[in-house]
């Protein structure tokens, strides 16, 4: 650094300019105007890793094993699963011969959803247990679904029998 001196030079007012530095601002008759979002985003960082936060947090993500039943377990499962059945067609029988007081079965039921099935773009093993609480409207032995009528919270769902790991009937 050194004992220097400096001189500042002042630069005469240029006229260049002064025909239109008074013009309005000008608006493209052709282009839409562009919001202000969109001008940001031009200028926003460059994301060279697209999809790594997603990859990160499937990674992390935890399915279950399925459970299988043991003999006994499997019995009782297919005792439930014939008395609901029965309940099925006696309410069924009832409202046809004009009982209309008579109601079908409730029941609950838990069973396995592989993680396919849950996500489209998974690539884990496994699933998870969903349990569901409502009223049964059909038990399907040949095609082997339980069928739970709609409710205000959710749409009809068919549950796969050979999917069911805990069945309970509930009273109505």
């Amino acid at each position: 650094m050194g004992n220097r001196t400096y001189t500042w030079v002042q630069k005469e007012a240029t006229r260049e300019y002064d025909d239109i530095i008074d013009l309005p601002h000008y608006v493209s008759a052709t282009r839409p105007h562009m919001r202000m979002i969109d001008r940001a985003a031009q200028f926003s960082p460059f994301d060279a890793l697209t999809g790594y936060d997603e990859t990160i947090t499937e990674t992390a993500r935890q399915t279950d094993a399925r459970i299988e039943l043991s003999e006994q377990e499997l019995a009782a499962l297919n005792e439930t699963v014939i008395r609901l059945c029965e309940r099925c067609e006696q309410a069924r029988h009832e409202r046809f011969h004009g009982d209309e007081s008579a109601e079908l079965p409730r029941a609950r039921v838990t069973w396995f959803v592989t993680d396919r099935a849950l996500n489209r773009h998974s690539r884990k093993t496994g699933g998870s247990y969903l349990t569901l609480a409502g009223t049964v409207r059909q038990v399907d032995l040949i095609g082997g679904v339980i069928l739970f009528r709609a409710s205000a919270d959710r749409p009809e769902t068919l549950v796969p029998l050979a999917d069911v790991s805990e069945l309970h009937l509930l009273e109505n």
